[in-house]
């Protein structure tokens, strides 16, 4: 395509008369136009600003040059290149999107994975001991001796059930992981009195709190504390929440239960002083499978289900779910509920 004739200027440079005898294809006298035209059109010898070849080189001395100049040549490279370089920035900016999206899936698939296998070795420790009791107080029944011990064979079988329960429980929580993941759960929605399922809650706990020399304690404070809700899930959430202070507490547990009317709603609130959260372990504590670690000892029991049921629980109530706490310090975990 010709350039169109305003985007440049050329002609013909005489040496002899050091200036232009032909220029945009017309004869050119310089001592009549000089006065029309710019001058770096006319007698540039500025090598960076045109561009030269010698006419007739074989005559010594070469009578002069044909020069072609742009006055605009930045503008018109970056017009001419204005289009590939928005397209170039365009892909390249969709290349390190689609980096940035599957580095973002690799990392995200490694914790993942590291998740299931610490829920893998989770789940081993915790049927290990069930199973590993049951197979002694089976073979314990297989002993002739025992055989004429009335108290001994209902003291296995207590045993055997006891233990067989705890597994069928372990495997009840799992199986509702599931079902609450897809979302195939329905709420008995019921008028249930909060304090009065706190209340029960801290005494189920309390025996174990009692053994380890530690105390619960309510602080019941909420003038309202009747929600809509389902009585099942709404005991299992403080329980769990009871539960987890107790066994994160390594000395003395000292776990207190809060209440208080907020925001046409109910705000119930689990302290503990146990080993407290850090920062980076809290923005995973309610994922699934997620276990706040305690190093190569398993001595706090769970699959790290529990407070993922807790908060998918919470929301499936309209509520939310929030956790205070610092590395060392304790714990406290804020359940709002609304009223209505």
């Amino acid at each position: 395509d010709q350039i169109p004739s305003y985007r440049y200027h050329y002609g013909v440079y005489g040496f002899e008369n050091e200036s232009f005898v032909i220029l945009d294809g017309k004869k050119f006298d310089y001592e009549k136009e000089k006065e029309n035209i710019l001058p770096e059109y006319v007698n540039t010898g500025d090598k960076n600003t045109a561009y030269r070849v010698n006419v007739f080189p074989r005559e010594r001395p070469v009578p002069g040059e044909l020069r072609i100049f742009f006055p605009n040549k930045n503008a018109i490279m970056l017009r001419s290149l204005g289009k590939t370089l928005l397209a170039t920035l365009f892909f390249a900016a969709i290349i390190l999107l689609c980096f940035g999206y599957t580095l973002y899936i690799i990392f995200t698939q490694k914790k993942l994975s590291e998740m299931k296998t610490d829920f893998i070795n989770n789940m081993t420790h915790e049927f290990k001991t069930p199973i590993a009791t049951i197979s002694l107080a089976a073979d314990s029944l297989n002993n002739p001796v025992v055989f004429k011990n009335e108290e001994k064979i209902l003291r296995f079988s207590r045993i055997i059930k006891q233990e067989n329960i705890r597994m069928h429980k372990q495997v009840e929580k799992v199986l509702q992981m599931a079902l609450l993941d897809k979302k195939d759960f329905n709420l008995k929605l019921t008028s249930v009195n909060m304090h009065d399922l706190i209340l029960s809650a801290i005494e189920n706990i309390s025996l174990q709190v009692e053994a380890r020399e530690g105390s619960v304690k309510g602080f019941l404070n909420a003038s309202e504390a009747i929600v809509k809700g389902d009585q099942t899930h709404l005991s299992n959430i403080i329980n769990n929440l009871l539960d987890n202070a107790n066994k994160y507490s390594p000395q003395k547990p000292h776990i207190t239960v809060f209440t208080r009317n907020v925001d046409k709603g109910l705000e119930i609130m689990v302290k503990d002083e146990g080993i407290g959260l850090s920062r980076e372990v809290r923005k995973f504590i309610f994922d699934k499978f997620y276990r706040v670690p305690t190093g190569n000892i398993h001595n706090v029991k769970g699959f790290g289900l529990g407070l993922s049921y807790v908060k998918t629980m919470v929301e499936a109530h309209k509520g939310k779910i929030d956790v205070r706490s610092d590395l060392g310090k304790g714990s406290s975990f804020i359940i709002y509920l609304p009223l209505s």
